[in-house]
């Protein structure tokens, strides 16, 4: 009897020996994947015990009075619309905002709401619901819209989530399946993908807290270098092109640029050499003029702004301004320099340029642009001049 109680702890003794090999293996895969990452200043630590932590690397981004913490894969982006535009796939983008009133009072008119999205041209694809989660309610449904201008699919699909903020406020987040043709997905793969986007937005969103800290302005973005291809081809021209495909500017480049973002918030480079960003894109829609934009932004800078002035080049007349800031670190200090500049464009939209770099004060100088702000403006394709 003594002996098979030897034979069965040693038995239990094995499973537990396999069970802790199996565990350390999945964690290292995990770790090689980039799924678990270990070691590096601004990560947020969850205390498991006195000598384990599970450590995520974060971006913290302020938005309209809150802060989110959104992990550090991809690109972020505030954008000149007022809302912030995530992409951590290719999938789909997600774009949020956060709007006055709160979720239950949104909830009781979300009759309206589909009558005047029914009006607008949108088809319901999925009812509007209530799900009450563990952490916090939230309201989602799916809508669609036909030809949608610039889609490269015939039917474009939108998930729409609304979620408590603050006091009184409540996040308004649509996912944009710009990247995806959900029209021909059989259903059950169309409710994973619906599933998982929604996932993604709750693992944004139920975290955000308010805060005093000022808010990250206009045009800031966050790319995760990791995603650069080191043997991506350089650039020296690009265009961006309008809503229906055609090309309506071009403009040149620093040499050694390479593009990391091409989204519906612009275009992102990388000047590998100086290692500035250099954020290009056209705002829709605008009442105001560029040189009105530019004074705008920069009299609402808490940053001293080191010059504000305009440039000519060519015949379009630039607005800009430049300024920077000290970040104080525990270990050393870095200074971030911002550079903003706006023109008119003939049809009423306006250019924009948002360079930043940290520690490389060249990013304040309007010379270094001068290639980005050498436009050529077409009505189409066939129109555009290499540049």
């Amino acid at each position: 009897m003594k002996e098979k109680g030897k034979t069965e702890r040693g038995r239990m003794l094995c499973i537990a020996a396999a069970a802790g090999v199996f565990l350390l293996s999945a964690c290292m895969g995990l770790w090689f994947s980039g799924i678990l990452s270990f070691g590096k200043t601004g990560e947020i630590h969850t205390e498991k015990s006195e000598n384990e932590k599970e450590i995520a690397r974060v971006w913290e981004i302020v938005f309209k009075g809150m802060k989110l913490t959104v992990p550090e894969k991809g690109m972020a982006c505030v954008h000149e619309s007022g809302c912030l535009n995530i992409r951590r796939q290719e999938e789909y983008l997600i774009q949020i905002d956060i709007e006055d009133d709160i979720l239950e009072n949104m909830w009781a008119r979300m009759d309206n709401k589909k009558k005047t999205l029914t009006e607008s041209g949108y088809r319901i694809d999925k009812e509007p619901e209530w799900n009450s989660g563990k952490e916090q309610s939230y309201v989602r449904y799916v809508i669609s819209m036909a030809n949608e201008r610039g889609s490269d699919f015939e039917r474009s699909y939108f998930e729409v989530m609304l979620l408590p903020a603050d006091a009184g406020r409540h996040f308004l987040a649509v996912i944009r399946f710009d990247g995806l043709d959900v029209e021909h997905l059989e259903a059950g793969m169309r409710d994973r993908i619906y599933e998982e986007a929604a996932e993604a937005v709750l693992d944004i969103l139920k975290q955000a807290a308010p805060t005093e800290e000022k808010d990250d302005e206009t045009g800031t973005f966050w790319m995760e270098d990791e995603n650069l291809d080191p043997d991506g081809a350089y650039i020296s021209a690009d265009s961006l092109s309008d809503p229906d495909g055609g090309v309506i500017l071009s403009y040149g480049l620093p040499e050694g640029s390479q593009l990391i973002s091409d989204d519906i918030s612009g275009k992102t480079y990388l000047d590998t050499e100086n290692r500035i960003y250099i954020h290009t894109s056209v705002i829709h829609y605008t009442w105001k003029t560029a040189k009105e934009t530019a004074e705008k932004l920069a009299a609402g800078e808490l940053s001293r702004i080191h010059k504000q002035g305009e440039v000519r080049v060519g015949n379009r007349l630039f607005y800009y301004y430049s300024y920077s800031v000290l970040e104080y670190g525990k270990e050393k200090s870095k200074t971030h320099y911002y550079f903003r500049a706006f023109c008119d464009l003939e049809n009423g939209d306006i250019y924009s340029i948002y360079g930043n770099a940290d520690d490389c004060p060249m990013t304040l100088d309007a010379a270094y642009y001068l290639d980005v702000m050498n436009l050529v403006e077409a009505n189409d394709v066939d129109d555009v001049i290499c540049l």
